[in-house]
């Protein structure tokens, strides 16, 4: 019975498993052609749509990653990663209100989502919400508080709005977090 079982989830599911052959290969080409198939084959196929999207967007083709990305959440509107990663697809085509909104969307199903937290923070940044900004940076630093990122990007914040001692402050501790050297080797471990 269990081969039986096995059998009709591999004949089920063969589009996808080639795909992810070719994408653990570095076949990027061949992965995308399956998981388009395998798309085809079942066109309610969120991990196709998901997979399909991240490899699109891998190889910066962020057209064809918002298509995918987009017709994935018409499918599922509360998937998990997709809401983060089409924002992310809007923030470098620099159409930053719709990453915001599509932020927002990935936050309301996950609010300790880091990356959405920081992402937010980072157009805050360059649009020159500066306390915004910040306080998405302390979101992220209250759920990681070693993430370099964050910790950087704060301090450059501080900078910008002319705390130079807060500044100051925050790279120590950004470079105290982010040492590798024998006396904080556990920072590397993380």
């Amino acid at each position: 019975m269990l081969v039986i079982i096995s059998s009709l989830f591999i004949f089920e599911n063969r589009q996808v498993l080639t795909a992810v052959f070719y994408q653990t290969v570095k076949q990027q080409d061949k992965a995308i052609q399956a998981f388009t198939k395998a798309i085809a084959s079942n066109p309610n196929n969120a991990y196709a749509y998901y997979q399909l999207g991240l490899m699109y967007k891998e190889k910066k083709d962020y057209d064809k990653a918002q298509g995918i990305y987009q017709k994935l959440l018409e499918l599922f509107p509360r998937h998990p990663y997709a809401n983060y990663d089409l924002g992310y697809v809007y923030k470098e085509k620099r159409l930053y209100d719709k990453a915001l909104a599509q932020y927002e969307r990935a936050l309301e199903i996950n609010p300790e989502n880091v990356y959405a937290l920081f992402d937010t923070g980072l157009i805050y940044k360059e649009t020159g919400r500066y306390e915004d900004a910040l306080s998405n940076y302390n979101k992220v630093l209250a759920i990681e508080p070693s993430n370099p990122y964050a910790l950087w990007d704060a301090g450059v914040v501080y900078e910008k709005i002319g705390m130079k001692d807060k500044a100051a402050e925050q790279f120590r501790h950004y470079h105290k977090m982010t040492d590798c050297s024998f006396r904080r080797a556990w920072n590397c471990l993380k």
